[in-house]
């Protein structure tokens, strides 16, 4: 561990990025997004599910290899598991920032679509 008790990936801030995206390109977007999506959760229910390996010579070499392949795949905190499902919660915070943009765009095409009429144009 590093001087001050953490590790390089507890000091690491979060990241924040920013979207900006043109309205004609959100369902486009959004349809990219939710096709990752899909495919990211077949592989993690299969990662959860068929991933895990058995010792499969039944002595003690191959139990120590299938508990250390276990705990390095799906088991630690920086597992391959970890690793797919923190990649599924980004994409799904981009696409419900993509619904919000969308959301906004359509408040402010309202709005200005009001001004528009009432200012006789």
């Amino acid at each position: 561990m590093p001087p001050g008790g953490t590790s390089g990936a507890d000091a690491l801030p979060p990241v924040q990025h920013a979207l900006n995206v043109e309205p004609g390109s959100i369902p486009t977007l959004r349809n990219a997004f939710s096709t990752a999506l899909t495919k990211l959760d077949k592989q993690i229910e299969l990662a959860v599910t068929e991933f895990r390996v058995r010792p499969w010579a039944g002595d003690p070499v191959s139990a120590e290899a299938a508990e250390i392949f276990n705990e390095r795949s799906v088991s630690s905190g920086d597992s391959a598991l970890e690793a797919l499902q923190n990649y599924q919660k980004q994409l799904k915070q981009a696409m419900d920032s993509l619904d919000e943009v969308e959301r906004q765009y359509r408040v402010i095409e309202g709005d200005n679509t009001g001004l528009m009429n009432k200012g006789g144009c």
